[in-house]
């Protein structure tokens, strides 16, 4: 009995081992593919691609510039002809301009333009580059930058007044006001169209053609010399203060503008045209009739104190100048320039007022000398 029970298992573990081999294996699973990015090692980190873009993001929202910086930068030393190459450089831009390094900045923008014109990209980025070649007073460059988006195809309304008002303004800046008139007028007239500029404050885009005619009206008005004596001397300053009206009234729109550098710009430049006439009044000479130095030294004194006004009106509008780039924190040469003027400025009328009182008459004297003069010329008029 015993005997076959053993047989019998013997016989079931064979049939075991017979089916265990004539058995198909279980299935294998689907293999799975792993999208594995590579890594990025600098000197300070190991990351990805994913990772810095991230970051760099992150900083921009934040404006922790030199960040992002290092971000973007690490990205495009990775891979400079990758297809997110400009974003990266158009954010490198950003970051750059945040950080006030404006000449870099420019750079990397129209580095983007050049190398993807294509792109919508680039035709944003040109616009940003003529907004700082305009803060760095590159007008050669900025004409340049005017050129190639006014012949972009995909330029909207925004950009050509973008393109219009920087060709224009370097025109102006470059001696050529006659093709400058012609730009300047048409970005006028299509901000007009659009009703683009309407409020209270001004988009760059209008600030700049407002700038733009205030400039042109001032390089027109200024050619108008008073010195030699013209013969027709009253009705040429009389044209000369006329164009320095109309200037001060453009840049007083442009002053409006949401960015603040405008506004500097502004300022100053109506400060420096009220400086500019009475220097030119000052360097008129004595009239022929007047032979004996107390002759010379009346005219010197009504010269001065009559057009003084010009000099106080051109400090006030330096020290609002100022006034606003301590409010808005504005470090540009604009500021710079306005604080050197109103420094000349100061000068130029207490060294005026000193060299009155060594006369021998006092400033009240030629006051009272100057009203009855006025008054005769009046009464002689009609």
């Amino acid at each position: 009995m015993r005997e076959f029970l053993r047989k019998d298992r013997l016989a079931a573990l064979a049939a075991l081992a017979l089916l265990g081999c004539g058995a198909r294996p279980p299935p294998l699973a689907a293999p799975v593919h792993i999208e594995a990015q590579a890594r990025i090692v600098t000197a300070e980190d190991v990351s990805t691609e994913a990772e810095l873009e991230a970051k760099g993001e992150r900083a921009l929202m934040e404006q922790n510039w030199q960040q992002a910086v290092d971000a973007y930068s690490t990205l495009l030393a990775a891979e400079p002809d990758g297809p997110r190459a400009p974003d990266w450089m158009f954010d490198l831009g950003l970051a750059f301009e945040g950080l006030q390094e404006r000449t870099k900045a420019r750079d990397e923008f129209l580095d983007l333009a050049r190398r993807f014109p294509q792109l919508v990209k680039a035709r944003s980025a040109l616009v940003r580059a003529a907004t700082l070649d305009a803060y760095l007073e590159d007008w050669e460059a900025l004409q340049d930058i005017g050129r190639v988006l006014l012949v972009r195809s995909d330029l909207d309304d925004v950009d050509r007044l973008v393109g219009l008002g920087a060709r224009g303004l370097a025109r102006v800046e470059l001696g050529d006001d006659t093709h400058a008139s012609a730009d300047i007028n048409d970005g006028l007239d299509l901000a007009d169209q659009l009703h683009y500029g309407d409020r209270d404050v001004l988009p760059v885009a209008v600030a700049q053609l407002r700038f733009a005619l205030g400039e042109l009206r001032r390089v027109r008005s200024e050619r108008i010399r008073l010195e030699p004596l013209p013969p027709d001397f009253v009705a040429k300053l009389e044209e000369r203060c006329g164009g320095l009206l109309e200037a001060q009234a453009a840049y007083a729109q442009a002053v409006r503008s949401v960015d603040p550098h405008w506004a500097a710009m502004s300022g100053y430049r109506v400060g420096e045209m009220y400086r500019e006439l009475h220097k030119d009044l000052m360097s008129v000479p004595p009239p022929a009739t007047s032979k004996t130095q107390r002759q010379k030294q009346i005219f010197f004194a009504f010269m001065h104190l009559r057009y003084r006004i010009l000099l106080e009106k051109g400090l006030r509008e330096i020290g609002q100048t100022i006034a606003l780039g301590e409010r808005t924190s504005d470090s540009s040469p604009w500021i710079s320039r306005a604080k050197d003027a109103a420094v000349e400025m100061q000068t130029a009328l207490a060294d005026e007022k000193a060299q009155i009182a060594r006369m021998p008459f006092t400033e009240d004297e030629v006051k009272q000398a100057l009203d009855l003069l006025t008054k005769k010329v009046a009464a002689t008029a009609h």
